[in-house]
């Protein structure tokens, strides 16, 4: 186990380097810079040039890349050009705001996901899949195949035109209190939580009837076993492993990966953040956004991985062998 971990850190470190230098030159090669984006329409020869020159734009790339890296092992996450601020305080006013819109979402989705998808899985494994059940399984899937957009401006149109008990955008600062946002939330959670639910109750169905069919539950049946204590025994241990993989995806999608939900409610989050900070050409803000991405589906990734070999007894027994 301490080798393990020690290989994934080192293959994360490596992950971390690359995806910063791959980031990096990835807006180096975009035409124009930071200051052209700052400057806009007023931008002017001797305007860019104090501007790079007072930014240090002008360096060799090389160089200010080094120097980045070099600032974040210091714990500086550099400095954004567009909003005269450092990237720190811009992140971190953001955080809190995307972690009560993932944790509210995931609260609404994830345990009715787990269950629907168990009973749904139980039902079509021995045969006897009701209407309700087909009916589940079919909004499922089309629930997984439309865009984030569609959803969100059926749910807008639903819930602020033809119902309206919730507001269509959010009129949210990134330093509002939490009351606030908590108070205008819930669109953007709802619908989050209807893309999350679709996605893990499948997986979680899928899971399931899989499962049962494997012999040592057809094994703990002929046995004579409850059938309460096969799927508490038997059939749960072995399922929830694969979901819980995908809960752990998910959560960390959650965080990071809400761009068009984001922009479709106006509410102020990392994803938020991230495209404002594309469009702006902000080299520091993007690449602190990379890496707090890929920092949160690495932690995720581990605990998944640690939780699957702790839940499942197959996996746990080979990995003490």
């Amino acid at each position: 186990m301490i080798r393990l971990v020690l290989r994934r850190a080192a293959t994360s470190i490596g992950l971390f380097v690359v995806m910063a230098v791959l980031t990096f030159i990835a807006i180096e090669a975009l035409p124009g810079d930071a200051c052209t984006s700052l400057l806009g329409r007023a931008a002017t020869a001797n305007k860019l040039n104090q501007c790079r020159e007072a930014n240090g734009l002008y360096q060799p790339v090389l160089e200010r890349l080094m120097s980045w890296l070099g600032g974040i092992l210091q714990g500086d996450l550099g400095y954004s050009i567009k909003r005269a601020r450092p990237v720190s305080e811009l992140i971190g006013a953001r955080v809190r705001n995307s972690l009560v819109l993932a944790a509210v979402s995931g609260a609404l989705a994830f345990p009715a996901a787990v269950l629907m998808g168990l009973a749904v899985g139980i039902a079509t494994a021995h045969g006897k899949t009701s209407r309700w059940a087909r009916v589940v399984d079919s909004i499922g899937l089309v629930l997984m195949t439309l865009p984030e957009f569609v959803t969100a401006s059926a749910l807008w149109l639903m819930f602020s035109i033809w119902i309206p008990i919730l507001p269509a955008v959010s009129v949210l600062s990134s330093s509002s209190s939490l009351a606030d946002v908590v108070a205008g939330i819930w669109l953007p959670a709802v619908t989050l939580a209807v893309v999350v639910f679709a996605h893990v109750m499948r997986s979680m169905r899928a899971s399931v009837v899989a499962t049962s069919s494997r012999p040592f539950v057809d094994a703990a049946r002929l046995r004579g076993v409850a059938e309460s204590a096969v799927l508490r025994r038997h059939l749960l241990p072995a399922a929830l492993p694969p979901t819980i993989n995908v809960i752990s995806v998910t959560a960390a999608w959650l965080l990071t990966g809400t761009f068009v939900v984001e922009v479709v409610f106006n509410f102020p989050g990392l994803g938020r953040l991230a495209v404002d900070a594309i469009s702006d050409r902000d080299t520091d803000l993007i690449l602190a956004l990379t890496l707090l991405g890929l920092a949160v589906f690495v932690v995720s990734s581990f605990v998944s991985d640690t939780a699957t070999r702790v839940l499942d007894p197959r996996t746990r027994s080979a990995t003490e062998s």
